[in-house]
């Protein structure tokens, strides 16, 4: 049952991982790229 269960549990843990860090890095190129058009406009 444990051996059954531990596959699962670590997938379901690279999966969140995957989704925070995906927004962690897409929150950090729009304020990326914010900046950038900002400082072109002044």
């Amino acid at each position: 049952m444990r051996v059954k269960l531990e596959p699962e549990s670590a997938f379901i843990g690279k999966k969140f991982a995957y989704i925070f860090f995906g927004i962690i890095f897409g929150l950090n190129a729009i304020a990326f790229f914010w900046y950038f058009f900002f400082s072109n406009l002044t």
